[in-house]
């Protein structure tokens, strides 16, 4: 999708609770629908008590859209309980990843707005194999299109289940709930596996692309724990891996007003890169040679690194270098 500058505009501020009367409202809903914050959208107007402002016909829609995220939420939660349950019955106690972390947490008469793909559990490496037997009992099988993501034709989400690797000094602590127990992460550690999945793992450093979701997730952790954001950049491996962080900082500054230190986010090419992804979301024509090359890079990186394309056939290998190209995999960013 190609969002325009108003409409982007108009979504981050109804975001942060502000309301833009002269918003073109089908473009935002449009925005907000396929970057998944809808829900959101509507849950952050209520509490600043903006709604009454909204033309009739759209307050309705993003009351309906919220409604029915809340009921799927709620069926969600219903399944990771269950999956706790029956892990903990096996002895394994899972760590709970992203969205799964405040859906577990929420009180009983309270969910999150966050809509959500799937649920994602993480387990020690030595019982992987165990986690996915217990689940198999439960009638999940593996779905063909992800490769850890377990499934029910009954469930509104599928279970990812993986490994859990430790990628700051903060382990999870343990948290109780209805007789069930996890693992969450804490406050820093989610916050910088959000950040290296998205521009790391998915490459949103390179290809120039934003996860306004988990921006936002970012955004509204970042408001309710005082983050180190020093400490954390010091957890990461490389300076490539800085860079990336450095420019995920200056995107949460620049949408969402999050405090970051100065001299990470002023570098010359932390502003670089934060250009570049900002200036195809307002400029989409324009901005297509910047998207383009940001694509052919990533492509040609994934083939010399070996990480599957090289090992698909002729035609699978075209399909989806064509994806890479014409953002084809790109889901809700944008």
């Amino acid at each position: 999708m190609k969002p325009t500058r108003n409409a982007l505009e108009a979504l981050i501020a109804g975001l942060r609770g502000r309301l833009v009367v002269t918003a073109d409202w089908q473009a935002v809903i449009a925005l907000a629908n396929h970057t998944l914050l809808t829900p959101a959208l509507f849950a952050a107007l209520a509490r600043t008590g903006q709604l009454d402002r909204l033309p009739e016909d759209v307050g309705e829609y993003l009351q309906f859209i919220y409604r029915c995220n809340r009921q799927r939420n709620l069926r969600l939660r219903r399944q990771l309980n269950e999956a706790v349950a029956a892990l903990n019955q096996w002895g394994i106690v899972p760590v709970l990843l992203k969205g799964a972390v405040p859906l577990f947490l929420s009180s009983s008469g309270r969910i999150p707005d966050r809509m959500m793909n799937d649920l994602d559990l993480a387990v020690e490496t030595d019982t992987v194999e165990a986690a996915r037997a217990c689940l198999a009992k439960l009638g999940y099988a593996e779905a063909a299109f992800s490769f850890d993501g377990m499934g029910r034709p009954q469930d509104v989400g599928l279970l990812e289940l993986r490994p859990y690797r430790e990628i700051d000094r903060e382990s999870p602590r343990l948290a109780r709930r209805h007789g069930l127990r996890t693992k969450i992460p804490g406050p820093q550690s989610r916050a910088l596996h959000w950040i290296m999945h998205d521009l790391i793992k998915e490459a949103d450093y390179w290809r120039g692309r934003t996860d306004f979701r988990h921006l936002y997730d970012l955004a509204r952790l970042a408001e309710q724990h005082k983050l180190d954001w020093a400490v954390l950049r010091t957890s990461l491996p490389d300076q490539s891996a800085r860079n990336a962080f450095d420019t995920q900082l200056l995107a949460l500054s620049h949408f969402f007003g999050v405090r970051a230190p100065a001299q990470y986010v002023r570098r010359p090419l932390v502003r670089f890169q934060h250009w570049r992804r900002v200036f195809p979301l307002y400029h989409p024509v324009l901005g297509v040679p910047l998207r383009l090359v940001g694509n052919s890079l990533w492509g040609m990186w994934r083939l010399l690194h070996g990480d599957g394309l090289g090992r698909r056939s002729p035609l699978d290998f075209g399909r989806r270098a064509t994806s890479i190209l014409l953002d084809g995999d790109l889901g809700s960013k944008v």
